[in-house]
């Protein structure tokens, strides 16, 4: 039998629950979990590296370096030189001199390697995790979609992946993001999921631009009046509508807005149909529950750039 391998993997925090069902679905022997916490699953695996890459939930992935064992890590370097940092929750923190020292030291007798902080080809992290622990790790490299540079306020794939696993979604479904924005959600539909019939409604003209010729439907419109799209045609609703707190829409607005366009998803949802929000709202909160036409099924509390927000599954009664 192949003999598995200790990784941590990141994602965005408060998902845990979607990105374990997602897991699971791996044998055991193929990859178990170990431990976790509010932003990361430590695991052990015998997938390859590339299909541990592949898996488009996760932001990061780290393979646990052994004690004393440094050398056998060998094939899976690249290149001579290396940095060494730590991180916290996911964000950058110091080491003290003395450990990284010993750390550095290592990592350059047993592997040969140089240090280089702004030229690397070996990113060594020191993962520090909510129950104090200190692991050092490799980080392996993000695949090629996690890596492309995004207009600042788009969401990132990661989420958008977790966002449309929420939904349920299927290649044979018909999406529509009403609020498209620059289109991540629809993009990942697309790549992720393998959807050919994707919906884009979005208000700005300059970002309709950017959706078209994209293999996606896209209508300039508004989501709080959706034309153009029958009634009853739509299996899944995933969209990140105005939050009211980044000057994009002003608060006052966003419960005329929540419910019109709750309104006109009903309209376009297929009997049973699902529709998932992103929102760091709590006016919304307050519409679901008075809503009559959608039953909340499941929420999840998360943090989003740091942000609190919730995930809104909610099904067309």
């Amino acid at each position: 039998m192949k003999e598995a391998r200790s990784f941590i993997a990141t994602y965005p925090a408060g998902c845990y629950d979607i990105v374990a069902r997602e897991l699971k679905k791996f044998s055991v022997n193929e990859l178990k979990i170990i431990s976790h916490d509010e932003s990361s699953v430590m695991f052990d695996s015998t997938l390859t590296l590339e299909r541990l890459i592949e898996l488009r939930f996760f932001t990061n992935i780290f393979m646990i370096l052994k004690d004393g064992k440094l050398l056998s890590y060998k094939p899976y370097l690249k290149g001579s030189s290396f940095r060494l940092i730590a991180l916290v929750n996911g964000k950058p923190t110091s080491i003290a001199d003395s450990e990284r020292n010993v750390l550095s030291g290592s990592i350059t007798k047993e592997l040969h390697l140089k240090a280089n902080a702004a030229r690397y080809s070996n990113d060594f992290v020191l993962v520090k995790r909510d129950n104090n622990s200190e692991l050092l790790t490799l980080r392996l490299p993000r695949a090629k979609h996690k890596r492309e540079k995004l207009p600042q306020g788009a969401l990132r794939p990661e989420l958008a992946h977790i966002l449309l696993l929420v939904s349920g979604i299927k290649a044979k479904d018909t999406l529509l993001d009403p609020f498209a924005g620059y289109g991540s959600i629809l993009y990942e539909a697309s790549r992720g999921f393998g959807l050919k019939h994707t919906i884009a409604i979005e208000k700005d003209a300059e970002l309709v631009k950017q959706l078209e010729g994209k293999g996606f439907e896209v209508r300039q419109g508004d989501a709080a009046s959706i034309k153009d799209v029958a009634s009853g045609s739509v299996d899944k609703i995933v969209t990140d509508p105005p939050w009211g707190i980044y000057g994009d829409t002003k608060s006052q607005e966003l419960h005329g807005i929540y419910v019109q366009a709750l309104n006109e998803m009903n309209q376009v949802l297929k009997q049973k149909g699902i529709a998932v929000l992103l929102s760091g709202s709590k006016i919304l909160d307050e519409i679901i529950l008075s809503s009559l036409d959608f039953e909340l099924l499941k929420s999840y509390p998360v943090l989003v750039s740091g942000k609190k927000a919730t995930i809104y599954k909610l099904q067309k009664t």
